[in-house]
Parts: structure tokens; sequence; C-alpha cells
């Protein structure tokens, strides 16, 4: 009898179905990983809204998951080799598939890749051999895959920070440069923008301040507990005044945008900004757009505006080892698993369309239990 594997398959906008999978017949080339839990991050919410119908990643059906870890199940002899693993490791398995040839992989930017292969947002259901998500209870391991080995003494909610914390990596730290001393400005209080307090602190960064609305008045206790210098409620306080003020006049020398959907945060972060400074713009706005944008601030005050979308290779090694290191202390933000039976659940909760119990702050999908 066939052996198989289950996966919560996103069949259309909002629409969720469990299916079961066999479970392919492994060479020497490629690999099976089990799964031990899915992060969530903003995008999947979209995905289950239907935000990206019509674009590169809105591919239906398909099985949603792009933050994953688990433990090798099956390897072929070439793969071990080439991943450096054998059956049983504890492994990160990067989004990203590259073909390794074209000039965006040769760039150093795989998320890019002409071949366009990737893990939960891009390989539909329908392609053999179907497990290409992380909300399932295994993981087809293609020949291009790529795997960090993750560390086993980290327990399952702290490690599948791994994500978040790679990309307040790349967004706070390695993309503006950080540097020790200077002053940063986090928009946006979710899982990426606490993060981003630690990644720079790790920068050696002398001023942190956090901003947010009046919803997230928990999340702003967070990032205090976590080494923000300051907090501001948007609401209740003008926040470029108050920048203003914590940092004597002189500005920030970073403002990071990881807020979700509101463009007032870009029009305020180039004010928040000093001359030659940088903002980073990875709050996804959806549809939003900013109305009679002048680019006049940052030519005459030389800013630079940089986007980012995802981390890299070394980004994702730098957070395992902050993690190694950190770990108890994030634990406070792990706050909500599921089982994958209830992804839906997790996904709306994420949208914050339900309430159960605490704010959630990370979300993670416990693939170890059946539906």
């Amino acid at each position: 009898m066939a052996e198989l594997a289950y996966a919560a398959v996103l069949t259309g906008k909002r629409a969720f179905e469990t299916r079961e999978v066999i479970i392919p017949r492994i060479g020497p080339d490629d690999g099976l990983l089990r799964m031990e839990a899915a992060g969530l991050c903003g995008t999947d919410y979209e995905q289950y809204d239907g935000h990206f119908a019509g674009t590169y990643l809105g591919t239906l059906p398909i099985t949603p998951g792009h933050e994953i870890l688990g433990w090798v199940d099956r390897v072929g002899a070439n793969a071990a080799k080439r991943w450096n693993v054998r059956e049983g490791d504890r492994v990160i398995v990067e989004t990203s598939i590259p073909c390794g040839d074209c000039p965006p992989c040769r760039d150093g930017r795989p998320i890019f890749c002409d071949a366009n292969m990737g893990y939960g947002l891009r390989m539909g259901f329908d392609q053999a051999p179907h497990l290409w998500g992380g909300y399932a209870s295994h993981l087809y391991l293609h020949p291009k895959t790529r795997l960090h080995r993750a560390p086993d003494n980290i327990p399952t909610g702290a490690m599948s920070l791994f994500n978040p914390m790679s990309n307040a990596v790349r967004w706070a730290w390695a993309k503006p440069d950080l540097r020790e001393d200077q002053t940063i400005v986090i928009e946006g209080p979710g899982q990426r923008g606490l993060l981003s307090i630690v990644a720079a602190r790790e920068a050696g960064a002398g001023q942190i301040i956090v901003t947010g609305t009046k919803a997230d008045t928990y999340r702003l206790e967070i990032a205090r507990e976590l080494g923000a210098d300051a907090t501001i409620d948007v609401d209740a306080e003008d926040p470029v005044a108050r920048v203003m003020e914590l940092t004597n006049g002189r500005k920030a020398d970073v403002v990071l945008d990881v807020s979700m959907g509101a463009v007032e945060p870009i029009t305020q972060a180039m004010d928040m900004v000093k001359k030659g400074g940088t903002i980073v713009v990875a709050g996804v706005k959806t549809h939003n757009t900013i109305d009679n944008f002048s680019t006049d601030k940052l030519l005459f005050n030389e800013i630079s505006m940089l986007g980012v979308l995802s981390s890299d290779w070394e980004d994702t090694d730098k957070a395992i080892g902050i993690l190694q290191d950190k770990w108890t202390s994030l634990t406070k933000l792990c706050t909500h698993a599921y089982p994958l039976g209830q992804a839906e659940k997790a996904v709306q909760l994420l949208g914050r369309e339900i309430q159960d119990g605490p704010e959630p702050i990370h979300i993670h999908i416990d693939t170890t239990t059946p539906p």
C-alpha cells in the first residue's frame, strides 16, 4: 500500500481543504522532509484573501507555507553529500529553489530566479510530486533546494522564528548598513518589527525607536522589553515631532517601515530621517498608494529609499546564531500554534479577523499533528 502524506491546500480565495498525497520515491539527487512547523507571516494572509490573484504568486490550488522547519526523512546519496545532511537532521528550508545559472541567481538574489520555483508561494499543488508547501506533513526536497542545519536544542516555537529573524537581520541591519551608535526608527511592532529591535541591538545601534498604533499597546510594551529605547503611539502623538525630540533634532539614521497596509509611515519616514539617511520599505501596502508623492525630499536631502522583500543565505545563518543565543527571551513572541487541520483559523487570526486568546504576534502551524 502506498504511503500517504497530507496537506492543507488553498483551492480558491478563502477556501482550504485537506488532501492526501502519495509520498514520492526519492532518487539519488533529491529528498523528503518530515515537517515540524510552518511559520506564518502577512504574505500567508494575503495569499488566503486573494490579493495575489493574477500575479505570479497567485497559483491555485496551492499548499501554502514558505517558512519551513523539519527533519530530513529520506535523502539520496548525492543529495546527502551536496547538502551535508543525514536522515534525521533538523533543517531549515530556504523558500526559493534557485536554478543557479540565470542572471538573478548569479547576482545572488535567487528569489528572482528565472525558473520561478519556490515553496509555498509559486509551485502549485497540481505539479507532481505535489508536496511543495509547508502546510503539510511532508515536503519534497528538490535537488536545487537549499538547506540550513538547525540546532536541536531550541523548541519548535522559538526555532520557527528563523524566517522573521532573518528578515529583521537583512532589513534593519544588512541592507541599510546600520552602524554602531546610529539611531533607527522601526515603524510597526509586528513580529518582524519586534525582531528588528533584536537585530538592531546586535548591530550596536545607539538608539532604537518603535512606532505603532493604539491597537499595538501590548506590542509596544514587548518592544520596550526587547530593548527599544522609546516607543511612540502614533494615534496619541505626532511621531515625527516625537522623533525630533528624542534625537535632539538630528533625526534618525535609518527608518524601517514594516507596517502593513498604511502608507502614512512612508511619508512620515521622509521627515524622520536625516539628510543622507536611509529609508527601508518592507511593509506590504497591497493596493494602497501614496497620493501626490514628491521626490524632492529624497533629492535635496540625498535620502536613500530601499525596497526589501526577503532575506539572503547569510542573513538566515546570522539569524540562526542569534536564536541560539537569545531564544529564551524571544519565546514571549510565540503566542499561538495550531494543528494542520486548523490552518484556516491560524491564517484568520493572523489577519486579525478573529480573536483567540492573547494578542497574536508569531503564529506557527504544528505540522506533526494529523488533520
